[in-house]
């Protein structure tokens, strides 16, 4: 079962993550029944661009202030 679901807010983990690439809204899960699950892949919406990454490479987060959270 992955671990995020459509419209929880995930932060972007690791050493390369972009500043504006942080905080982000999942919008789609691609869950593989036939691999492990910290490789089922999210969709992420982040303020400038939509990116595809792994479940190992976010974590959950609260919901950003309303001034700057994005469109459902």
């Amino acid at each position: 079962m992955p671990l995020f679901k459509v419209g929880d807010h995930v932060e972007r983990v690791g050493p390369f993550a972009p500043q504006y690439m942080k905080t982000g809204r999942i919008t789609q899960v691609f869950a593989h029944p036939d691999v492990p699950e910290c490789l089922t892949e999210y969709e992420v919406e982040f303020t400038s661009k939509v990116v595809t990454l792994y479940q190992s490479e976010l974590r959950l987060v609260d919901a950003p202030p309303e001034r700057s959270r994005l469109p459902h």
